[in-house]
């Protein structure tokens, strides 16, 4: 039984160790344009972020398994990794830890699922 989609599992790494880069830069002056537009659009691009995020890891973790432990298993993950990343922020320099951040993240993951559900394979 194939478990791992090898052709989606390097997208999918690399996807989340970009996300963890982001996250990770200092200050909130990255995207160059003004602090409450930026403030705005840098909280709500925490919803596509992790519904990628949820999309690519569902498709690393093929549906040849069991489908209900795969789902939990991305879904615990998803939000370990979702509280991982605000707690981290509060460490570095001009970022900070916040529930609405956290809140958007749990959106995207579920938007994720959702979209599996909704356009994906029947089988998944």
């Amino acid at each position: 039984m194939k478990l791992l989609s090898y052709r989606y599992a390097l997208i999918s790494l690399i996807s989340t160790l970009f996300a963890i880069y982001m996250f990770s830069i200092p200050g909130r002056s990255y995207l160059g344009v003004d602090s409450g537009t930026e403030q705005v659009l840098a909280n709500f691009a925490h919803i596509p972020a992790f519904a990628l995020l949820a999309l690519l890891w569902i498709k690393t973790l093929n549906e040849n398994g069991d489908r209900l432990f795969l789902n939990v298993l991305i879904l615990s993950g998803l939000v370990l990794f979702a509280v991982s990343t605000e707690f981290i922020q509060s460490f570095v320099p001009g970022r900070t830890a916040s529930f609405m951040d956290f809140g958007l993240d749990l959106i995207g993951i579920l938007s994720g699922f959702l979209i599996i559900r909704l356009f994906g394979k029947t089988t998944y």
